[in-house]
């Protein structure tokens, strides 16, 4: 599809449609990006004290956590945040509905997301929410002279069921893109991406890092000339972008690498500039910084995210569980809060005795999966014991039963064709690294860290 035809008759008209002020608000985000720091501080505490009161008044989990400061709702303001308590991700899923208004505002949507611990997270959020989360987005990737409407190659999972599969290939309409499973792959596919990609010519590309790693490398090794697309750029997402990966990206495909940090929950967290840094999308989000050093990361801080927009399911002072490296004021000039670097999550493949890979990825879409059909699976970690054999081990919820493990083991299976063959252990807790480090995923080849 062109780019103009994409954006101004297929986008832009479903945003609408959907009640999604996207390009009224990305407009806004090109102009408060050049606020003083004066003027971005005002407008977050602005947005802390509204979603305070709102979260208060219509919330029975914020009620509860107000009654208990002894500070009516209407007479809470931002130098009331730090009193609140950090909220997990298991506060998430044992206080979903408390957590969430009791009188929607507007129309909502849902958003599922497994995460780096394994632990389910479904939360409403509501159109505006979702609606200044693109158009975070859709402002930065505008940074790389990227547009809405581009075609883009998209290296992401494939949903297994059919009607997510539908709803998919829907989106990607819309948002002009094709997707390249990275999910399971084998060289022959690999090899047919890069054929598809000549033939589609897409403009950028966006992906897990180590999908776009092991794709960039299949292509050099092979001497396939993907850098002949002429990217504008390729941004990376999900898992940590060491330098190494992106001068390998950068290489094979002839395009600057950016990256960009998010969680499903609250949506684009920070992007990269040209200039190097990484901005904190301040008009979405306040972030608190704790103390949280590293032997290598002296300065590292735990992130504290409060989203100010989504008021089906406030999330007021969510720990992540990643560290961020604040960074100095940027070259670029945008007042955006910067960082100089992002770490915490990562997922390994897990290579069959056939060399099909699966990313790390394919494993948390099929724990979803049995979730969202009432599976009580409260995590999931798995571990390859020899090239065609998976441990699974599960941490039940309330209702499990042997039969639920069983059905979750045949569901690899089946899906990976047989190659995979799955034996479940049911257990208290997962195991952790040495380090305390939560690996959900640990491929053949990989041992426990200190």
């Amino acid at each position: 599809m062109r780019p103009w035809m994409a954006k101004n008759l297929v986008y832009r008209p479903t945003t609408w449609i959907r009640g999604e002020p996207v390009f009224r608000i990305m407009a806004r985000y090109e102009e408060s990006q050049w606020w003083s720091p004066e003027q971005l501080q005002a407008h977050q505490a602005d947005g802390v004290t509204r979603l305070l009161r709102y979260a208060a008044s219509r919330t029975l989990y914020y009620r509860q956590i107000a009654d208990d400061l002894g500070i009516e709702p209407n007479a809470l303001s931002a130098e009331h945040l730090t009193l609140f308590p950090r909220l997990q991700k298991q506060d998430l899923v044992n206080n979903s509905l408390k957590l969430q208004a009791t009188r929607f505002p507007g129309t909502t949507s849902w958003k599922t997301t497994g995460g780096s611990t394994g632990v389910a997270v479904r939360l409403r959020k509501n159109r505006w929410a979702t609606a200044a989360e693109q158009a975070a987005s859709w402002r930065s990737y505008r940074w790389y002279g990227v547009q809405p409407g581009q075609r883009q190659a998209r290296f992401w999972g494939t949903p297994l069921s059919g009607r997510t599969r539908l709803r998919a290939r829907a989106i990607d309409w819309v948002l002009n893109r094709a997707r390249f499973s990275a999910f399971a792959f084998t060289p022959a596919d690999l090899d047919r991406y890069f054929r598809e990609l000549i033939q589609t010519r897409p403009e950028w590309a966006y992906g897990y890092v180590s999908m776009l790693v092991q794709f960039a490398r299949h292509c050099l090794d092979n001497d396939l000339p993907l850098a002949d697309l002429g990217l504008r750029c390729v941004v990376t997402t999900s898992e940590v972008l060491t330098e190494a990966d992106r001068a390998l990206i950068a290489h094979a495909f002839g395009a600057p690498v950016f990256n960009e940090y998010g969680c499903g929950e609250v949506g684009a967290v920070l992007y990269e500039c040209p200039d190097g840094s990484l901005h904190a999308m301040a008009e979405n989000i306040f972030l608190e910084l704790v103390a949280d050093p590293t032997e290598q990361e002296p300065d590292a801080h735990a992130l504290i995210v409060t989203d100010l927009h989504n008021r089906a399911t406030p999330l007021i002072r969510y720990e992540i569980g990643d560290r961020v490296v604040p960074g100095p004021p940027c070259r670029c000039g945008r007042s955006l809060p910067t960082f100089r670097k992002i770490f915490g999550r990562a997922y390994d493949f897990i290579e069959a005795g056939d060399g099909t890979r699966y990313h790390g990825e394919f494993f948390m879409y099929m724990l979803e999966s049995a979730r969202d059909k009432g599976a009580p699976i409260l995590q999931a970690q798995f571990e390859q014991n020899s090239q065609n054999s998976l441990q699974i081990r599960l941490v039940p919820r309330e209702g499990y039963e042997p039969a639920v493990g069983e059905a979750f083991g045949q569901q690899i299976e089946r899906a990976s064709d047989g190659r995979l063959s799955c034996q479940i252990t049911v257990v208290p807790e997962l195991i952790r690294e040495k380090s305390g480090k939560l690996r959900l995923i640990r491929s053949l080849d990989q041992s426990p860290t200190n």
